[in-house]
Protein backbone atom coordinates (compact mmCIF):
# COMPACT_ATOMS: atom_id res chain seq x y z
CA UNK A 1 0.00 0.00 0.00
CA UNK A 2 1.19 3.53 -0.75
CA UNK A 3 2.19 5.61 2.23
CA UNK A 4 0.14 8.61 3.35
CA UNK A 5 2.34 11.19 1.60
CA UNK A 6 1.93 9.46 -1.76
CA UNK A 7 -1.81 9.14 -1.29
CA UNK A 8 -2.05 12.81 -0.38
CA UNK A 9 -0.14 13.87 -3.50
CA UNK A 10 -2.39 11.63 -5.59
CA UNK A 11 -5.57 13.17 -4.18
CA UNK A 12 -4.41 16.73 -4.86
CA UNK A 13 -3.22 15.82 -8.35
CA UNK A 14 -6.48 14.02 -9.12
CA UNK A 15 -8.50 17.09 -8.18
CA UNK A 16 -6.49 19.32 -10.51
CA UNK A 17 -6.52 16.75 -13.32
CA UNK A 18 -10.30 16.62 -13.03
CA UNK A 19 -10.63 20.40 -13.20
CA UNK A 20 -8.24 20.83 -16.14
CA UNK A 21 -9.76 17.97 -18.11
CA UNK A 22 -13.30 19.28 -17.64
CA UNK A 23 -12.29 22.70 -18.87
CA UNK A 24 -10.36 21.41 -21.85
CA UNK A 25 -13.04 19.04 -23.08
CA UNK A 26 -16.01 21.34 -22.80
CA UNK A 27 -14.18 24.27 -24.35
CA UNK A 28 -13.23 22.09 -27.28
CA UNK A 29 -9.50 22.07 -26.67
CA UNK A 30 -9.34 18.28 -26.80
CA UNK A 31 -11.67 15.46 -27.63
CA UNK A 32 -13.72 13.83 -24.87
CA UNK A 33 -11.99 10.52 -25.41
CA UNK A 34 -8.59 11.99 -24.57
CA UNK A 35 -9.29 11.61 -20.86
CA UNK A 36 -9.93 8.04 -19.86
CA UNK A 37 -10.14 8.58 -16.12
CA UNK A 38 -11.77 12.00 -15.98
CA UNK A 39 -14.69 12.84 -18.23
CA UNK A 40 -16.34 16.24 -18.72
CA UNK A 41 -18.62 17.78 -16.18
CA UNK A 42 -19.15 21.51 -15.67
CA UNK A 43 -17.04 24.46 -16.82
CA UNK A 44 -16.74 27.60 -14.73
CA UNK A 45 -14.81 29.96 -17.03
CA UNK A 46 -14.78 32.87 -14.60
CA UNK A 47 -14.23 30.82 -11.45
CA UNK A 48 -16.68 30.01 -8.70
CA UNK A 49 -18.11 33.04 -6.91
CA UNK A 50 -19.00 32.69 -3.26
CA UNK A 51 -21.29 34.98 -1.27
CA UNK A 52 -20.48 36.79 1.96
CA UNK A 53 -23.15 35.86 4.45
CA UNK A 54 -21.62 38.23 7.02
CA UNK A 55 -23.02 41.13 4.97
CA UNK A 56 -26.57 40.05 5.79
CA UNK A 57 -27.38 42.44 8.67
CA UNK A 58 -29.99 40.34 10.49
CA UNK A 59 -29.69 37.21 12.60
CA UNK A 60 -31.16 33.98 11.21
CA UNK A 61 -32.18 32.36 14.48
CA UNK A 62 -35.85 31.61 13.85
CA UNK A 63 -38.17 30.36 11.14
CA UNK A 64 -39.33 33.93 10.46
CA UNK A 65 -35.76 35.16 10.06
CA UNK A 66 -34.96 32.24 7.77
CA UNK A 67 -37.98 33.21 5.63
CA UNK A 68 -36.90 36.86 5.44
CA UNK A 69 -33.43 35.91 4.25
CA UNK A 70 -34.97 33.37 1.88
CA UNK A 71 -37.27 35.96 0.30
CA UNK A 72 -34.30 38.26 -0.23
CA UNK A 73 -32.18 35.62 -1.99
CA UNK A 74 -35.14 34.54 -4.12
CA UNK A 75 -35.82 38.10 -5.28
CA UNK A 76 -32.18 38.68 -6.24
CA UNK A 77 -32.04 35.40 -8.16
CA UNK A 78 -35.40 36.03 -9.85
CA UNK A 79 -34.30 39.51 -10.94
CA UNK A 80 -31.23 37.96 -12.60
CA UNK A 81 -33.49 35.33 -14.16
CA UNK A 82 -35.75 38.01 -15.60
CA UNK A 83 -32.74 39.81 -17.05
CA UNK A 84 -31.52 36.60 -18.67
CA UNK A 85 -34.73 36.35 -20.67
CA UNK A 86 -33.87 39.58 -22.49
CA UNK A 87 -30.75 38.09 -24.10
CA UNK A 88 -30.82 37.18 -27.76
CA UNK A 89 -29.74 33.73 -28.87
CA UNK A 90 -26.43 35.13 -30.13
CA UNK A 91 -25.46 36.37 -26.64
CA UNK A 92 -25.36 33.01 -24.90
CA UNK A 93 -22.05 31.69 -26.25
CA UNK A 94 -20.14 34.70 -25.00
CA UNK A 95 -22.03 34.96 -21.73
CA UNK A 96 -21.60 31.29 -20.84
CA UNK A 97 -18.13 30.84 -22.32
CA UNK A 98 -18.98 27.81 -24.47
CA UNK A 99 -19.04 27.16 -28.20
CA UNK A 100 -22.23 25.10 -28.53
CA UNK A 101 -25.51 26.20 -26.99
CA UNK A 102 -28.87 24.45 -26.92
CA UNK A 103 -31.12 27.53 -26.69
CA UNK A 104 -34.31 25.48 -26.34
CA UNK A 105 -32.82 23.76 -23.31
CA UNK A 106 -31.95 27.15 -21.81
CA UNK A 107 -35.51 28.35 -22.28
CA UNK A 108 -36.88 25.16 -20.73
CA UNK A 109 -34.64 25.63 -17.70
CA UNK A 110 -35.61 29.29 -17.34
CA UNK A 111 -39.27 28.26 -17.27
CA UNK A 112 -38.54 25.56 -14.70
CA UNK A 113 -36.58 27.98 -12.50
CA UNK A 114 -39.44 30.51 -12.58
CA UNK A 115 -41.83 27.87 -11.31
CA UNK A 116 -39.52 26.89 -8.46
CA UNK A 117 -38.65 30.38 -7.25
CA UNK A 118 -42.29 31.50 -7.52
CA UNK A 119 -43.41 28.62 -5.34
CA UNK A 120 -40.60 29.18 -2.88
CA UNK A 121 -41.35 32.89 -2.59
CA UNK A 122 -45.00 32.17 -1.90
CA UNK A 123 -44.00 29.79 0.91
CA UNK A 124 -41.47 32.25 2.35
CA UNK A 125 -44.04 35.07 2.26
CA UNK A 126 -46.79 33.25 4.16
CA UNK A 127 -45.84 34.81 7.48
CA UNK A 128 -45.28 38.32 6.16
CA UNK A 129 -46.42 41.06 8.50
CA UNK A 130 -47.05 44.69 7.65
CA UNK A 131 -43.89 46.51 6.54
CA UNK A 132 -41.84 43.29 6.75
CA UNK A 133 -38.79 43.37 4.49
CA UNK A 134 -38.87 41.67 1.09
CA UNK A 135 -42.58 40.86 1.30
CA UNK A 136 -45.04 41.13 -1.61
CA UNK A 137 -46.14 44.67 -2.35
CA UNK A 138 -49.54 43.44 -3.52
CA UNK A 139 -51.58 40.34 -2.66
CA UNK A 140 -52.08 39.27 -6.26
CA UNK A 141 -50.75 35.79 -6.91
CA UNK A 142 -49.24 36.78 -10.28
CA UNK A 143 -47.31 39.79 -8.93
CA UNK A 144 -44.10 37.96 -8.08
CA UNK A 145 -42.58 38.24 -11.53
CA UNK A 146 -43.23 41.99 -11.69
CA UNK A 147 -41.77 42.46 -8.22
CA UNK A 148 -38.68 40.48 -9.17
CA UNK A 149 -38.18 42.51 -12.35
CA UNK A 150 -38.43 45.76 -10.38
CA UNK A 151 -36.26 44.60 -7.47
CA UNK A 152 -33.19 46.82 -7.02
CA UNK A 153 -31.03 48.47 -4.38
CA UNK A 154 -33.18 51.60 -4.72
CA UNK A 155 -36.19 50.00 -3.06
CA UNK A 156 -34.55 48.21 -0.12
CA UNK A 157 -33.57 49.54 3.28
CA UNK A 158 -30.07 51.06 3.34
CA UNK A 159 -28.80 48.46 5.82
CA UNK A 160 -29.28 45.75 3.19
CA UNK A 161 -27.34 47.49 0.39
CA UNK A 162 -23.95 45.88 1.05
CA UNK A 163 -25.60 42.47 1.17
CA UNK A 164 -27.58 43.26 -2.01
CA UNK A 165 -24.50 44.11 -4.08
CA UNK A 166 -22.74 40.93 -2.99
CA UNK A 167 -25.83 38.73 -3.41
CA UNK A 168 -26.42 40.12 -6.90
CA UNK A 169 -22.89 39.19 -7.91
CA UNK A 170 -23.26 35.69 -6.50
CA UNK A 171 -26.75 34.92 -7.80
CA UNK A 172 -26.01 36.22 -11.32
CA UNK A 173 -22.93 34.00 -11.50
CA UNK A 174 -24.82 31.04 -10.03
CA UNK A 175 -27.62 31.50 -12.58
CA UNK A 176 -25.02 31.52 -15.37
CA UNK A 177 -23.69 28.23 -14.01
CA UNK A 178 -27.17 26.68 -14.14
CA UNK A 179 -27.85 27.99 -17.62
CA UNK A 180 -24.45 26.71 -18.77
CA UNK A 181 -25.53 23.25 -17.64
CA UNK A 182 -28.78 23.74 -19.54
CA UNK A 183 -26.97 24.94 -22.68
CA UNK A 184 -24.96 21.72 -22.73
CA UNK A 185 -27.92 19.45 -22.01
CA UNK A 186 -28.69 16.85 -23.27
CA UNK A 187 -25.60 16.39 -25.50
CA UNK A 188 -23.45 16.61 -22.36
CA UNK A 189 -26.00 15.67 -19.75
CA UNK A 190 -25.76 16.60 -16.10
CA UNK A 191 -27.86 17.22 -13.00
CA UNK A 192 -29.86 20.12 -14.45
CA UNK A 193 -32.63 17.88 -15.77
CA UNK A 194 -34.00 14.37 -15.36
CA UNK A 195 -34.70 11.91 -18.15
CA UNK A 196 -37.46 9.93 -16.42
CA UNK A 197 -39.40 9.52 -13.20
CA UNK A 198 -36.82 7.12 -11.78
CA UNK A 199 -34.37 10.00 -11.29
CA UNK A 200 -34.45 12.40 -8.34
CA UNK A 201 -32.77 15.74 -7.68
CA UNK A 202 -34.23 16.77 -4.33
CA UNK A 203 -37.13 18.99 -5.39
CA UNK A 204 -39.75 16.62 -3.98
CA UNK A 205 -38.54 16.94 -0.41
CA UNK A 206 -40.70 18.99 1.91
CA UNK A 207 -40.00 22.66 2.60
CA UNK A 208 -36.91 23.16 4.81
CA UNK A 209 -35.92 19.50 4.40
CA UNK A 210 -32.37 18.75 3.28
CA UNK A 211 -30.62 15.44 2.66
CA UNK A 212 -26.84 15.29 3.06
CA UNK A 213 -24.99 13.27 0.43
CA UNK A 214 -21.30 12.46 0.02
CA UNK A 215 -19.45 11.20 -3.07
CA UNK A 216 -16.18 9.57 -4.11
CA UNK A 217 -15.22 7.65 -0.96
CA UNK A 218 -14.16 5.79 0.89
CA UNK A 219 -10.72 7.19 1.45
CA UNK A 220 -8.00 4.96 2.92
CA UNK A 221 -8.26 4.63 6.68
CA UNK A 222 -5.85 6.06 9.25
CA UNK A 223 -2.55 4.26 9.67
CA UNK A 224 -2.81 1.30 11.97
CA UNK A 225 -0.09 2.63 14.25
CA UNK A 226 -1.85 5.93 14.85
CA UNK A 227 -3.62 8.90 13.25
CA UNK A 228 -2.31 9.74 9.81
CA UNK A 229 -0.44 12.99 9.32
CA UNK A 230 -2.12 13.17 5.93
CA UNK A 231 -5.64 14.46 6.61
CA UNK A 232 -6.90 13.28 3.22
CA UNK A 233 -6.18 9.64 4.07
CA UNK A 234 -8.99 9.54 6.66
CA UNK A 235 -11.49 12.04 5.26
CA UNK A 236 -14.28 9.45 5.13
CA UNK A 237 -13.65 8.54 8.77
CA UNK A 238 -13.61 12.18 9.82
CA UNK A 239 -16.83 12.88 7.92
CA UNK A 240 -18.64 9.92 9.46
CA UNK A 241 -17.44 10.82 12.96
CA UNK A 242 -18.62 14.39 12.43
CA UNK A 243 -22.12 13.27 11.40
CA UNK A 244 -22.48 11.03 14.46
CA UNK A 245 -21.33 13.78 16.81
CA UNK A 246 -24.02 16.03 15.36
CA UNK A 247 -26.74 13.33 15.47
CA UNK A 248 -27.42 13.35 11.74
CA UNK A 249 -26.77 10.92 8.94
CA UNK A 250 -26.39 11.01 5.17
CA UNK A 251 -26.16 8.89 2.06
CA UNK A 252 -22.69 8.00 0.78
CA UNK A 253 -22.17 7.19 -2.90
CA UNK A 254 -19.03 5.09 -2.94
CA UNK A 255 -16.73 4.08 -5.75
CA UNK A 256 -16.44 0.31 -6.05
CA UNK A 257 -12.66 0.30 -6.49
CA UNK A 258 -12.13 2.50 -3.42
CA UNK A 259 -14.60 0.46 -1.39
CA UNK A 260 -12.85 -2.76 -2.37
CA UNK A 261 -9.44 -1.33 -1.45
CA UNK A 262 -10.68 -0.19 1.96
CA UNK A 263 -12.32 -3.58 2.55
CA UNK A 264 -9.11 -5.42 1.70
CA UNK A 265 -7.21 -3.25 4.16
CA UNK A 266 -9.71 -3.80 6.95
CA UNK A 267 -12.58 -6.28 7.31
CA UNK A 268 -16.31 -6.67 6.79
CA UNK A 269 -16.93 -5.95 10.47
CA UNK A 270 -14.79 -2.82 10.29
CA UNK A 271 -16.73 -1.59 7.25
CA UNK A 272 -20.02 -2.22 9.06
CA UNK A 273 -18.77 -0.19 12.00
CA UNK A 274 -17.48 2.56 9.72
CA UNK A 275 -20.84 3.11 8.00
CA UNK A 276 -23.11 2.23 10.93
CA UNK A 277 -26.26 4.35 10.92
CA UNK A 278 -25.60 5.72 7.44
CA UNK A 279 -26.91 4.85 3.98
CA UNK A 280 -24.59 3.81 1.20
CA UNK A 281 -25.21 3.54 -2.52
CA UNK A 282 -23.05 3.21 -5.61
CA UNK A 283 -21.07 5.84 -7.52
CA UNK A 284 -19.87 3.31 -10.07
CA UNK A 285 -16.66 1.31 -10.01
CA UNK A 286 -14.40 4.23 -10.98
CA UNK A 287 -15.01 7.93 -11.46
CA UNK A 288 -15.76 7.94 -15.19
CA UNK A 289 -18.64 9.39 -17.15
CA UNK A 290 -21.29 6.68 -17.38
CA UNK A 291 -22.60 8.38 -20.50
CA UNK A 292 -19.39 7.65 -22.45
CA UNK A 293 -18.02 4.45 -20.96
CA UNK A 294 -18.91 1.24 -22.83
CA UNK A 295 -18.61 -0.77 -19.58
CA UNK A 296 -20.93 1.45 -17.57
CA UNK A 297 -23.43 -1.33 -16.86
CA UNK A 298 -20.70 -3.57 -15.45
CA UNK A 299 -19.53 -0.62 -13.34
CA UNK A 300 -22.99 -0.14 -11.84
CA UNK A 301 -23.67 -3.84 -11.30
CA UNK A 302 -20.31 -4.76 -9.75
CA UNK A 303 -20.12 -1.77 -7.41
CA UNK A 304 -23.72 -2.16 -6.26
CA UNK A 305 -23.25 -5.89 -5.61
CA UNK A 306 -20.04 -5.37 -3.65
CA UNK A 307 -21.58 -2.72 -1.41
CA UNK A 308 -24.83 -4.67 -0.92
CA UNK A 309 -23.07 -7.93 -0.07
CA UNK A 310 -20.71 -6.23 2.37
CA UNK A 311 -23.15 -3.83 4.05
CA UNK A 312 -26.70 -5.19 3.59
CA UNK A 313 -28.07 -3.12 6.48
CA UNK A 314 -26.65 0.18 5.21
CA UNK A 315 -27.02 -0.39 1.46
CA UNK A 316 -29.69 1.55 -0.42
CA UNK A 317 -30.59 0.75 -4.06
CA UNK A 318 -29.38 4.10 -5.34
CA UNK A 319 -26.83 5.09 -7.96
CA UNK A 320 -25.28 8.52 -8.48
CA UNK A 321 -23.55 8.85 -11.86
CA UNK A 322 -20.17 10.59 -11.76
CA UNK A 323 -20.60 14.21 -12.97
CA UNK A 324 -24.35 13.46 -13.11
CA UNK A 325 -23.77 11.94 -16.56
CA UNK A 326 -25.77 8.94 -17.75
CA UNK A 327 -27.22 7.82 -21.07
CA UNK A 328 -30.61 9.34 -21.92
CA UNK A 329 -32.04 5.87 -22.54
CA UNK A 330 -30.50 4.21 -19.48
CA UNK A 331 -33.71 4.43 -17.46
CA UNK A 332 -35.01 0.90 -18.22
CA UNK A 333 -31.69 -0.62 -17.11
CA UNK A 334 -31.84 1.06 -13.70
CA UNK A 335 -35.51 0.24 -13.27
CA UNK A 336 -34.91 -3.44 -14.04
CA UNK A 337 -32.21 -3.55 -11.39
CA UNK A 338 -34.38 -1.68 -8.89
CA UNK A 339 -31.92 1.23 -8.69
CA UNK A 340 -32.86 4.86 -8.20
CA UNK A 341 -30.70 7.44 -10.01
CA UNK A 342 -29.96 10.15 -7.44
CA UNK A 343 -28.70 13.55 -8.57
CA UNK A 344 -28.65 16.78 -6.52
CA UNK A 345 -29.91 20.36 -6.59
CA UNK A 346 -27.44 22.03 -4.19
CA UNK A 347 -23.79 21.69 -5.18
CA UNK A 348 -21.45 22.68 -2.36
CA UNK A 349 -18.35 22.85 -4.60
CA UNK A 350 -16.37 21.41 -1.73
CA UNK A 351 -14.13 19.69 -4.29
CA UNK A 352 -12.68 23.04 -5.38
CA UNK A 353 -9.26 23.63 -3.82
CA UNK A 354 -9.65 27.35 -4.51
CA UNK A 355 -12.42 27.52 -1.89
CA UNK A 356 -11.93 27.54 1.86
CA UNK A 357 -14.34 25.66 4.14
CA UNK A 358 -15.90 29.02 5.00
CA UNK A 359 -16.41 29.78 1.28
CA UNK A 360 -18.20 26.45 0.90
CA UNK A 361 -20.32 27.07 3.99
CA UNK A 362 -21.49 30.49 2.80
CA UNK A 363 -22.28 29.15 -0.68
CA UNK A 364 -24.39 26.32 0.72
CA UNK A 365 -26.16 28.68 3.14
CA UNK A 366 -27.25 31.00 0.33
CA UNK A 367 -28.42 28.10 -1.85
CA UNK A 368 -30.40 26.57 1.02
CA UNK A 369 -32.15 29.91 1.49
CA UNK A 370 -32.86 30.09 -2.25
CA UNK A 371 -34.13 26.54 -2.81
CA UNK A 372 -35.54 25.79 0.66
CA UNK A 373 -35.22 22.01 0.13
CA UNK A 374 -32.98 19.56 -1.59
CA UNK A 375 -30.15 17.08 -1.80
CA UNK A 376 -26.84 18.72 -0.89
CA UNK A 377 -23.78 17.39 -2.71
CA UNK A 378 -20.61 17.02 -0.63
CA UNK A 379 -17.60 14.71 -1.01
CA UNK A 380 -16.05 12.60 1.72
CA UNK A 381 -12.99 12.32 -0.53
CA UNK A 382 -12.12 15.96 0.22
CA UNK A 383 -11.57 17.55 3.64
CA UNK A 384 -14.05 20.44 3.60
CA UNK A 385 -17.34 18.67 4.34
CA UNK A 386 -16.45 17.64 7.88
CA UNK A 387 -15.61 21.28 8.65
CA UNK A 388 -18.65 22.79 6.90
CA UNK A 389 -21.58 20.59 7.91
CA UNK A 390 -21.36 21.20 11.69
CA UNK A 391 -21.54 24.94 11.13
CA UNK A 392 -24.56 24.54 8.87
CA UNK A 393 -26.29 22.47 11.53
CA UNK A 394 -25.48 25.04 14.20
CA UNK A 395 -26.52 27.97 11.99
CA UNK A 396 -29.90 26.41 11.23
CA UNK A 397 -30.53 24.99 14.68
CA UNK A 398 -33.53 27.22 15.42
CA UNK A 399 -35.01 27.66 11.94
CA UNK A 400 -37.32 24.60 11.70
CA UNK A 401 -34.89 22.97 9.29
CA UNK A 402 -34.87 19.16 9.09
CA UNK A 403 -31.82 17.17 8.06
CA UNK A 404 -33.58 14.22 6.50
CA UNK A 405 -32.86 10.79 7.90
CA UNK A 406 -31.56 8.84 4.92
CA UNK A 407 -33.40 5.75 6.18
CA UNK A 408 -36.70 7.62 5.87
CA UNK A 409 -36.18 8.27 2.17
CA UNK A 410 -38.17 6.12 -0.22
CA UNK A 411 -35.41 5.30 -2.65
CA UNK A 412 -38.00 4.44 -5.26
CA UNK A 413 -38.74 8.18 -5.30
CA UNK A 414 -39.63 10.94 -2.87
CA UNK A 415 -39.45 11.24 0.90
CA UNK A 416 -41.47 8.60 2.68
CA UNK A 417 -42.03 10.59 5.83
CA UNK A 418 -40.84 13.55 7.78
CA UNK A 419 -38.12 12.83 10.28
CA UNK A 420 -39.32 11.17 13.46
CA UNK A 421 -39.82 13.78 16.12
CA UNK A 422 -37.76 13.26 19.24
CA UNK A 423 -35.47 10.64 17.68
CA UNK A 424 -31.82 11.67 17.41
CA UNK A 425 -31.43 9.69 14.18
CA UNK A 426 -34.25 11.66 12.61
CA UNK A 427 -31.83 14.52 11.94
CA UNK A 428 -34.39 17.03 13.23
CA UNK A 429 -33.04 20.31 14.52
CA UNK A 430 -34.96 20.99 17.69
Amino acid sequence: MQDADVRGRFHVTAAWVRRISLLAVLLGAVSATAFDEEQPGVVYPNGVVTPRRDLWPDPIDSAAEFDRASRAEILVFAHALADSETFGDDVWKDRLGIDTVDVDSIHHTQHDLWQRVSQNYAIAARGCAADEAFCPATPEANSFRQEAEAFSSDIIQPRYKAWFDDATRFQETYLNDLLRLAALFPSSNNEIEIFNGNEMRGWKLQDRHFLLSFDDGPTPGPKREGPSEDSKAANTDLTLDMLRRNHVNGVFFSLGASFQARLRDSSVDAMKTLYSGMCIGSHGWTHKSHARWPQWQDSVASSSKLIHDTLPDSYVPAFRPPYGQRLPDSGPYFQRRGLKVVLWNIDSHDWDDALTPDDVRQRVMSLMLLWRRGIVLFHDFFPRAHAVVPRLISWLGHDDVTWVNCHDVDWSGGNRSAARSGDATSNQNR
